[in-house]
């Protein structure tokens, strides 16, 4: 039997239900069957004396008691079922919050469409709302101010491990966000007093027993205690990003991967060879827009990479709470992509990105880009697995085939400023024109996208050197 987690939900409104219906038990607990007693009896006298009239009468009067009755123990029993439980199939939810799904309280992953944080403060909790849409088109409402930060972080990274990123709001993920750093900054030995320790350790253990790979847990040491598992960043398939500390003081960024113990020989040995290669080329660049790499390592089995930590929102995080981007502010932006991207390409060998997406872009302090991952780890588990790398929305046709190209970093790099442009993901595999959305786009700045975008190779711009000088003319 998968394991499950009980959470009290604390809402007011049951709280509230809950004293009002104690309060009137003597009425609808008590009088009423007392009542519905005698009448019944009565009943039965009318009936046996042949007065039909009054025998409907009373019959009638019985029967709105009952109901009553029966009114007042179903909404008392609605009050009373308000705590919410998570496991591998699902969540169970407060009985209030099922009206709206036909009063079915458990639903499962796989029935969830999409869930949607309503609410802009996210450091309030009283002020925000889960809605979370199904696939048959009903959905539940979940307010968060019936629970506390702790078991809020749990159903957030519950939400995380068994839904799909699709079908989670981008806002979810700052709200965990917050609510972390709200708690390490309360501890003055980060990383020692994390909420969701337990959940790593029971949850993610659970989901993974039938794996041959299971992610490192908070509190987890490598390097002979050198490096600290502090949080997970991210999961996906055999690999995992990591939040650590490094000897006690700063942060890093771990990347961690893994190749399928189902993998035949030949194209294990193919996988950690291009690993390797490109970790070692990464560990040589040096660019202000690009996270330092510091190290590579093997332990267990498992391939590292240690990376600086930026803190700040990437463009993804950013869009979603200003809307976006003033079209001056994307050309400045996609000139430093095109320096990023130039450097790359003029290594040798030649270093592709392969995963250049909003996500994978953060404004640091002084407001320029920084790239802060690298499609090294997800090539080496994509030759391994057969799986695609990459996010859908920014993959190139010549890379969705397998056989990426410098021109694929410029078509991601076009589909990246789209996003910028509109706030919303382009069209997989499709020419994007950003001018169809927003008409006050310039025309030489949609042209650009669509360049970039084309899906022929021979239609699309030739070097990174080459945009920017278009982008200049601009």
């Amino acid at each position: 039997m998968a394991q499950e987690k009980l959470i009290v939900y604390d809402s007011l409104p049951a709280k509230t239900g809950l004293v009002l219906c104690t309060l009137s038990l003597p009425l609808w607990g008590l009088m009423a069957p007392v009542a519905l007693s005698i009448m019944s009896i009565g009943c039965i006298f009318a009936l046996f004396y042949g007065v039909i009239h009054e025998t409907i009468g009373v019959m009638g009067h019985c029967l709105a008691l009952a109901l009553f009755f029966l009114g007042g123990v179903i909404v008392t029993g609605m009050f009373s079922e308000s705590n919410i439980s998570v496991s591998q199939e699902g969540l169970t939810l407060p009985a209030l919050t099922s009206i709206t799904n036909k009063f079915d309280r458990f639903i499962e992953w796989s029935e969830i469409e999409k869930v949607t944080l309503l609410g802009d403060n996210l450091t309030n909790l009283n002020s925000l709302k889960l809605h979370i849409k199904l696939q048959n088109g009903g959905y539940a409402v979940l307010g968060l101010n019936g629970l506390v930060a702790n078991d809020v972080e749990y159903i957030l990274v519950s939400m995380a491990n068994w839904l799909p990123a699709k079908a989670l709001d981008s806002k979810l993920e700052q709200l965990k966000e917050a609510l972390w750093n709200a708690n390490s900054a309360n501890d003055s030995n980060v990383g020692t007093l994390l909420s969701f320790t337990s959940m790593w350790e029971d949850e993610l253990t659970s989901r993974f027993a039938a794996s041959a790979y299971v992610p490192l847990n908070p509190g987890q040491k490598l390097q002979d205690g050198n490096l600290k598992v502090i949080r997970q960043l991210a999961l996906g398939g055999w690999s995992a990003v990591y939040l650590v500390q490094e000897a006690n003081t700063k942060l890093r960024v771990l990347k961690e991967s893994v190749i399928p113990p189902r993998v035949n020989a030949k194209l294990k040995e193919k996988a950690q060879s291009m690993f390797l290669r490109e970790a070692h080329l990464l560990l040589k660049l040096e660019h202000p827009r690009i996270v330092r790499v510091h190290e590579h390592f093997i332990e267990d089995e498992r391939h590292y990479l240690l990376l600086d930590y930026i803190s700040g929102q990437n463009i993804r995080q950013t869009v979603s709470l200003q809307g976006a981007f003033h079209q001056l502010d994307v050309i400045d932006f996609a000139k430093q992509l095109c320096d990023v991207l130039q450097f790359l390409h003029s290594q040798d060998p030649v270093i592709l990105h392969r995963d250049l997406t909003p996500d994978n872009l953060v404004i640091g302090e002084d407001g320029k880009l920084i790239l802060i991952d690298f499609g090294a780890a997800n090539e080496m588990i994509g030759t391994a697995t057969g799986t695609l790398v990459g996010k859908q929305c920014y993959i190139s046709p010549e890379q969705f085939r397998g056989r990426p190209s410098e021109a694929s970093d410029l078509y991601a790099l076009g589909a990246t400023l789209y996003f910028m442009l509109t706030g919303r993901d382009p069209e997989p595999l499709t020419q994007s024109s950003p001018r169809d959305l927003e008409r006050n786009i310039g025309a030489k700045l949609n042209e650009l996208v669509q360049t970039l975008t084309a899906q022929d190779l021979k239609d699309r711009a030739s070097s990174a050197a080459e945009v920017r000088e278009h982008l200049l003319s601009l």
